[in-house]
């Protein structure tokens, strides 16, 4: 699997540690979304204009995020643990849509876990 970045609480990239850092990168990723959303709702023609593509690319990143989270290996039965209950959460709570692609790689990554 490549080398895969995430950005640190200042914005710099960083290699990712592990399923921890990729949950958090998707719940950034996510407030992104959230923020440019309710920004792209309150706009005018003119600045909905510019926000849109803006939106448009960020909703692009969350989507990469969430499935280099769903593919990545857990390394024990925390991370198992915790990486299925962040999805489940995603699942419920609306957060994101996490399709068949994405759960088809999360599965994936469970299947492969040695005890």
């Amino acid at each position: 699997m490549p080398i895969q970045l995430v950005c640190s609480s200042n914005g710099e990239p960083r290699e990712a540690d592990g399923v921890v850092d990729l949950i958090a990168a998707h719940r950034h990723a996510v407030a992104k979304v959230e923020s440019l959303g309710k920004r792209l709702m309150q706009a005018e023609e003119a600045e909905a204009a510019l926000i849109g593509p803006r939106l448009d690319a960020v909703m692009a990143d969350e989507a990469l995020v969430r499935r280099q989270a769903a593919m990545a290996p857990v390394a024990d039965v925390c991370e198992l643990k915790m990486k299925a209950a962040y999805f489940e959460r995603l699942m419920n709570d609306g957060w994101c849509d996490v399709d068949a692609d994405d759960l088809h790689e999360l599965l994936r990554s469970f299947v492969d876990f040695q005890i």
